[in-house]
């Protein structure tokens, strides 16, 4: 149909020597790595279509989508373009996303220089052959843990938390087992159980140029309740590849939602053992592992279950 546009995952494009998903354009993109005006180019067998990323430079998605490629017109793309066109393949079977603890070492790498200046000369020289199909399955690999945040949104929206799974930590887990409300639940119980755990905070920036979050709602010890806290250091920003993103994020809560939020960390709960007074803190090493977002979220997040 004419003026149709098709949603793709992958795309070649000019300034960087690869085909990448539309999460990782998007991370290049924060990197400072791809520009806004990043041209990019179909996948598919011998096709060239030209693509754009949604999203690309945005800093706060939108709740009901993540980065991705589309077609201006369907009519761009090659007779040959399975991406586009499709072939009457079955669909593939369902694969464990993958969550990468750490990102490869050239992960970041400064784009490659193409042998001509024409930025659009670029993609088609590497135009996929019958051999590299652009509908071949593949498992989702992410880095940051705002996307695995968005596919736990998708899968529950699909009401197939409980099926869906991801590997993670050198395991393989459901999203509904991986995600879990810290809301009264019982720290010593959990303190060795590495989850993505989630809940409404406060956020502030420190004198230093840091980040300090406490979550509203507690953790129980015994008879008391402790509300767990998040300290993001000004270092460990600073050498944070996608620092800009992650600052553009947290002081636009700050600003907009006076510091109100919702947060997810990979982690760990870890309480002193001999302290005066008890309390306990998420301890995040690799800001990979953090997403906070606005309290718009809520509304997405509120059926969903607490496990035990």
């Amino acid at each position: 149909m004419p003026g149709q546009r098709v949603s793709i995952e992958e795309a070649f494009t000019a300034h960087h020597d690869e085909r990448l998903t539309a999460e990782r354009a998007y991370e290049l993109h924060w990197a400072d790595l791809l520009p806004a005006d990043a041209r990019f180019t179909c996948v598919g067998t011998g096709c060239g279509a030209p693509l754009i990323c949604a999203c690309l430079d945005k800093p706060e998605q939108n709740l009901r989508i993540r980065p991705y490629f589309r077609s201006y017109r369907l009519e761009d793309h090659a007779a040959s373009c399975e991406v586009a066109h499709g072939r009457g393949e079955s669909k593939p079977d369902k694969r464990a996303d993958v969550f990468e603890a750490e990102r490869p070492a050239d992960h970041f790498r400064a784009p490659s220089t193409p042998a001509t200046t024409d930025p659009a000369a670029a993609p088609a020289r590497r135009v996929a052959s019958a051999g590299t199909s652009g509908l071949k399955p593949r498992a989702s690999h992410y880095y940051r843990l705002s996307s695995l945040v968005q596919k736990f949104l998708e899968h529950r929206r699909d009401k197939d938390l409980d099926t869906a799974t991801v590997e993670i930590g050198g395991e393989t887990v459901t999203y509904d087992a991986l995600f879990r409300n810290i809301f009264r639940q019982k720290a010593a119980d959990h303190l060795g159980t590495r989850a993505v755990w989630w809940g409404t905070a406060s956020l502030r920036a420190t004198k230093e140029g840091g980040y300090y979050l406490r979550f509203s709602r507690p953790f129980r010890h015994d008879d008391i309740e402790l509300r767990p806290t998040i300290t993001l250091t000004a270092k460990d920003i600073d050498a944070y590849p996608v620092r800009r993103l992650l600052r553009a994020r947290l002081d636009k809560l700050i600003a907009e939602a006076d510091g109100y939020c919702v947060v997810f960390v990979w982690a760990k709960p870890w309480m002193p053992k001999d302290a005066e007074k008890p309390f306990v803190r998420f301890y995040v090493n690799n800001l990979d592992h953090i997403d906070v977002r606005g309290p718009e979220i809520l509304e997405e997040l509120k059926n969903t279950s607490r496990r035990a």
